[in-house]
């Protein structure tokens, strides 16, 4: 199917999107910071990421301005659980503005998940 990127910094989410991702029948590479992802992408040839917003260091809004800068066209699906709802949803709505082709809220509803990465990958 396809190589889906996860980054994320809990390494709780990381686990269960790859699980549930793998299950899907998609090759997953995890990143736990938005550096770290931005190494992966340097190396692998990735279909799609799934980035959280909220990280330390580098967040989700940074990497995804970087991703996007490098290639226009990449796919990212952004998510978040926020540190408030207000949080959460304001950051969803600018990834969607800086290029996300979709955003959600944790915990990641997962058919919705499924389904949005179908789309994107026809």
């Amino acid at each position: 199917m396809a190589h889906i990127l996860v980054v994320d910094d809990d390494s709780a989410i990381r686990m269960f999107l790859m699980e549930v991702l793998t299950h899907a029948g998609h090759f997953v590479t995890e990143a736990e910071s938005g550096h770290i992802a931005l190494q992966e992408l340097a190396t692998h040839s990735i279909d799609l990421i799934i980035t959280d917003i909220f990280m330390p260091t580098m967040d989700g809004i940074d990497f995804l301005v970087a991703v996007l800068r490098t290639d226009p066209h990449k796919k990212i699906i952004a998510v978040s659980g926020g540190h408030t709802a207000i949080d959460h949803r304001s950051a969803l709505e600018l990834a969607r503005s800086f290029g996300a082709m979709d955003s959600m809220e944790k915990p990641v509803p997962v058919h919705r998940l499924i389904r949005t990465i179908e789309q994107a990958l026809q």
